[in-house]
């Protein structure tokens, strides 16, 4: 009878571990989490014909994303660890007390253990205001606006051991743009404080309500009156926060989203297809005047206010800032919203304009440095022009970078080891010629 029960025991387990490679066979791979890019099925031969000597480690990873039963088994996994040790299954995801849910890769710009250096703060809070500067030159007022992270409006919502350091990027870097007079719309002070619930449990972004105020920060900067924060709202229980479905891929839990009682009023002009579009344009019989806004996640469901508020708009995901598109668009505004976490993105995607000219006389005081300049190959967004990027010493100091050619000067976007300048297509590379302050 034990012999029986054992091979029993025996076939059921073999049973059990193939179900997750036979099930792959029958019904096909596993969808992709929601943080995740489905794997591609591995390939014997490259698309040039050569053999893919990565064939077996694309096959692990096709498998490994792709078996029976994952996301089920994820969402079972990461439920017993929650309910049971009060922790999170994924590094990606961090639950608090109350089992509000936070982003993991927000916890060391948070806790100030990778923070941005003093140099870094004033080479993004200079190339914002290079950004200001050409939106002024083409007739357009420009803002810039940081939405503050959930960590920072509801730290006793946070794990224990997640403290919100001091002095953060945001801070030093709205110091560094009150300094240079690039205008900036503080969102905490309305955010702080206040009695409602204006970020999703669950989600890393504000809510409807929440954006509906941020809407009403941005307008106010811009001498414009609103009180869509003010409702009334429509409530509906069917927002799946992306924290949440990256925990519990298959989890049925909604959370309750806030539309305007009043629907908007604009009309896409664009082939909208998501509210995540690269490029979405808008027009609103009610509205006044034209905007460009750069947006990032977070304006997910804050630009409705604003294309409601605007004659025209232009929306645009894209990293790098194209303020060529303030012309193409008409825009009178520009505003570029960025979140808290991603304030690294200002020195990491250089914006796309042509470079400021200077009067020669600012290389008097200024002093050469040992550059290598290049030209950057596949940059060919903005005709007539070359992107050339050069090294900086690493010591260079809070200064403007000047890049000179013959009898021109001009400044270039900085950073803390080198710079990014935008120069005609006619310009050799060699003989350009970089500048610093001492």
């Amino acid at each position: 009878m034990k012999r029986t029960l054992y091979c029993i025991f025996i076939a059921l387990f073999f049973a059990a571990c193939l179900v997750p490679s036979v099930g792959m066979v029958i019904a096909g791979p596993s969808e992709a989490a929601a943080n995740e890019a489905p794997a591609a099925a591995p390939r014997v031969k490259n698309y040039d014909g050569s053999w893919n000597t990565a064939f077996f480690t694309d096959l692990q990873n096709y498998i490994g994303k792709g078996f029976f039963l994952r996301l089920e088994g994820i969402t079972g996994w990461d439920a017993l660890a929650a309910k049971v040790f009060r922790t999170s299954g994924s590094d990606d995801v961090l639950i608090g007390p109350d089992g509000w849910l936070f982003y993991g890769g927000a916890v060391n710009d948070i806790t100030g253990a990778d923070q941005l250096t003093d140099r870094q703060i004033w080479c993004a809070a200079r190339g914002l205001y290079l950004m200001q500067e050409y939106a002024a030159g083409q007739g357009a007022r420009f803002l810039f606006t940081v939405p503050c992270g959930k960590y920072t409006v509801y730290p006793e919502h946070a794990p224990a051991y997640v403290t919100v350091a001091e002095g953060s990027n945001r801070e030093r870097l709205q110091a560094a743009l009150q300094a240079m007079g690039v205008a900036y719309a503080d969102m905490y002070p309305a955010f702080a404080g206040g009695d409602e619930t204006l970020y999703w449990q669950w989600d890393s972004h504000w809510n409807g309500k929440g954006a509906a105020l941020g809407a009403d920060v941005i307008l106010s900067a811009l001498g414009r009156e609103s009180d869509y924060a003010a409702g009334p709202f429509l409530t509906a229980e069917n927002h799946t926060g992306d924290l949440y479905a990256m925990l519990y891929p298959r989890g049925t839990a909604r959370e309750i989203d806030y539309t305007p009682a009043a629907p908007f009023t604009f009309t896409y002009t664009s082939n909208f297809q998501t509210y995540d579009d690269m490029t979405i344009t808008t027009a609103c019989a009610a509205g006044e005047g034209s905007l460009l806004l750069f947006r990032d996640s977070s304006g997910r469901n804050l630009y409705p206010y604003l294309a409601e508020a605007y004659g025209s708009a232009h929306i645009s995901r894209m990293n790098s800032y194209d303020l060529t598109l303030i012309g193409e668009a008409a825009a009178d505004t520009v505003v570029v919203e960025l979140a808290e976490r991603t304030l690294p993105y200002l020195l990491q995607y250089p914006a796309v304009y042509p470079a400021p000219e200077r009067d020669p006389s600012v290389l008097e005081t200024a002093v050469p440095v040992d550059s290598e300049i290049t030209a950057s190959e596949g940059d060919g967004t903005l005709a007539g022009y070359q992107k050339l990027t050069g090294t900086l010493p690493a010591a260079a100091t809070q200064s403007p970078v000047y890049a000179a050619v013959g009898d021109a000067v001009y400044e270039a976007i900085p950073d803390e080891g080198r710079f990014t300048v935008w120069l005609p297509s006619d310009i050799d590379p060699a003989a350009v010629r970089a500048y610093i302050l001492p």
